[in-house]
């Protein structure tokens, strides 16, 4: 939780130092991140969510392209749940800008997107919208696997993973 509260904590010190951007042109695509779910998994326009299968403690889990894993919420059922800022800042979604995904190693026909309530396109494998955890500190932690008995870390077939 400490950590919950520090990078709210630098979020809000971020967004109050930042220098105002000099603006040159008008943009031709809306902005793709904004708010809370601006993170490491967040891609901008243009961007593809790429997505790999690693080993980890629970045997072959998918990760993003930083190698962190990724996690399934089973209480979503093909519609986010965790949209809120309070979850999103914990568990952050993974984007795909315009719906591009790359993702070598993984059935392809696991692998969509679905449309949250801010408009950003979140990815799906097997229908399940993924998130990174916020305490999973470096590539390869699965410390969100089984908290709150609904968050898991994802297997390649789109299934919770288990040792």
């Amino acid at each position: 939780m400490t950590r919950f509260v520090l990078v709210a904590v630098l979020l809000g010190l971020a967004a109050c130092s930042a220098a105002p951007a000099e603006e040159t042109a008008t943009p031709q695509e809306p902005e793709a991140v904004s708010g809370p779910v601006a993170g490491p998994t967040a891609v901008l326009p243009g961007d593809i969510a790429t997505l790999q299968v690693v080993d980890s403690r629970l045997g072959k889990v998918v990760a993003d392209r930083d190698q962190y894993t990724l996690y399934l919420n089973t209480e979503d059922d093909a519609v986010p749940t965790c949209v809120e800022p309070q979850c999103t800042l914990v568990w952050p979604p993974l984007l795909a800008a315009g719906g591009k995904i790359e993702a070598p190693g993984l059935d392809q026909g696991l692998l969509g997107t679905v449309k949250r309530p801010d408009g950003l396109e979140q990815v799906t494998i097997a229908g399940h919208p993924v998130h990174r955890y916020v305490d999973d500190e470096q590539a390869g932690d699965t410390t969100g696997h089984g908290v709150d008995d609904r968050w898991y870390a994802v297997a390649p077939n789109g299934s919770k993973a288990s040792p």
